[in-house]
């Protein structure tokens, strides 16, 4: 595996929005991209905010990122490294891990490494992907051959690079754990029961317990297309004809290389000045012309052009191609691109990324959510909550309505005697509570604490939350 050094003597970082030209608080709440070693034996691990990891190591040096210089140090480093393996993975930004089953003459390896590129290359090897991509990122693990022993120096924070962890990092660190033989020398079982899953593989990769297949990675190919018109287009009409042309061509591309579009760019360059750019995501990978087209026309409808069109450019996302039926007993749709239309229309009508499904949240807080984009595969997968045979449902008020309640205070909270106003009011017959949820106690500024109860009238059984100073809200009603 290689690696690039950062500047050396100080803590530096690289933040993950670049930084430039920003000030102030926007600045302290980009993430850190990547540290070099003096930063991370300061206990900041990429993720952070740089905020945040401005109190823990105020030292700390901003680098501004040159994405132009990255591509092609990132292309000439994956170029390297495939002259000496077939099987290559890039693990990160600045980072590749290379298969050398196959080589015989090591020490020529190394030598390549150090003398083929204008800058310091920094190896390592180990018997896994994993513990070559931790250990080369430190002095004391690199230019040699590393065992699981071997990294247990390296500080605690290096486990980010696995992939995860932010809040399983924040706990192991609240536990006093320093370094990653700290965390060895816990006993497995405790670890992935205490802290989940991904705690567990963690603890296997650093005892060498996985070697996993590298996921090989090949220079992109593009699919871009351009065309300048000779003269100026005015009409959206003439527009889409040319973009049509552009999709057969594309389709043609995509069928002999057995791929699919996944996401189509689109940019329409002003004779003005200035420039429309427009993205669309499908339900389902396309390879046909139909399919593309008819949401693409749909999103064009609600463009306005304050100028005519002297260059249209397309791209594409590719994926693989999926085949139409998938489940026996399953209702598929019939027709993706029907689908695709829809949110095409509906996000012309609201305005790009503001369509989406609704997913919960990971918090108790009542009605916490999140949309995420249609299409979206990545991230905790949204629940769907079903009542359990011979329970009531709950039918909640959207929005909640608030009323006045009589209440008494008993045990340092309040207890609600009657409802005074709303649809539905009397006297509580019955009640069931509290039932305390709280969160972001850390923060007084966005901190929440709330009580609820299933509370019985004489019209029925509803659903009573009292949140602070003196706010009562009927939630819903059962039945």
């Amino acid at each position: 595996m290689a690696g690039l050094k950062g500047e050396v003597g100080f803590p530096c970082a690289v933040l993950a929005g670049g930084g430039e030209g920003l000030v102030g608080k926007v600045r302290d709440k980009l993430p850190i991209l990547a540290l070099n070693r003096e930063a991370w034996l300061s206990g900041i691990a990429p993720g952070w905010a740089l905020g945040r990891a401005l109190v823990r190591c105020p030292e700390l040096r901003v680098i501004v990122r040159d994405l132009e210089a990255e591509a092609k140090l990132r292309e000439e480093l994956f170029i390297l490294a495939e002259s000496v393996s077939a099987d290559v993975e890039m693990t990160a930004e600045d980072a590749v891990v290379m298969d050398l089953a196959g080589v015989k003459d090591l020490d020529a390896v190394t030598r390549r490494l150090k003398s083929e590129l204008h800058l310091e290359v920094c190896w390592a090897m180990a018997e896994t992907p994993d513990l070559a991509h931790l250990a080369v990122r430190f002095a004391d693990t690199q230019e040699r051959v590393v065992s699981s022993a071997d990294v247990g120096g390296l500080p605690l924070g290096v486990l980010g690079a696995l992939g995860g962890g932010g809040r399983t990092l924040e706990l192991l660190g609240m536990w006093g754990l320093e370094t990653l033989g700290d965390f060895m020398k816990l006993p497995r079982q405790g670890v992935a029961e205490r802290l989940g899953p991904e705690a567990g593989r963690w603890h296997d990769v650093l005892h060498g317990k996985v070697c996993r297949l590298l996921r090989l990675h090949r220079l992109p190919e593009s699919f871009a297309q351009e065309i300048d018109f000779e003269e100026s287009l005015g009409e959206l009409d003439r527009v889409v004809f040319e973009l049509k042309r552009m999709l057969h061509v594309l389709a043609g591309r995509l069928a002999a290389r057995h791929l699919a579009a996944g996401e189509l760019e689109l940019r329409l360059c002003m004779e003005r000045g200035g420039e429309v750019m427009r993205r669309l995501r499908f339900p389902e990978p396309q390879t046909g012309v139909e399919g593309m087209l008819a949401p693409l026309q749909t999103m064009m409808e609600a463009v306005k052009l304050e100028s005519a069109v002297v260059r249209l450019a397309l791209d594409v996302e590719t994926t693989f191609a999926m085949a139409g039926q998938r489940e026996w007993f399953g209702k598929n749709l019939p027709q993706p691109e029907r689908w695709a239309e829809t949110i095409a229309k509906l996000e012309a009508m609201l305005g790009p990324g503001r369509v989406g499904v609704p997913v919960r949240e990971d918090t108790f807080r009542a009605d916490a959510f999140e949309v995420r984009q249609v299409g979206e595969k990545e991230g905790r997968p949204g629940e769907l909550f079903l009542p359990a045979d011979g329970a009531v449902p709950l039918r909640r008020f959207r929005p909640s309505r608030e009323v006045a309640v009589a209440h008494d205070v008993g045990g340092g909270f309040p207890v609600p005697l009657a409802i005074l106003t709303g649809l539905y009011k009397g006297e509580i017959l019955k009640r069931r509570g509290p039932f305390l949820s709280s969160g972001a106690w850390w923060d007084a500024a966005v901190a929440w604490q709330r009580l609820e109860w299933d509370v019985e009238l004489r019209d029925g059984v509803g659903r009573l939350a009292f949140e602070k100073p003196e706010k009562w809200i009927l939630e819903g009603w059962y039945g």
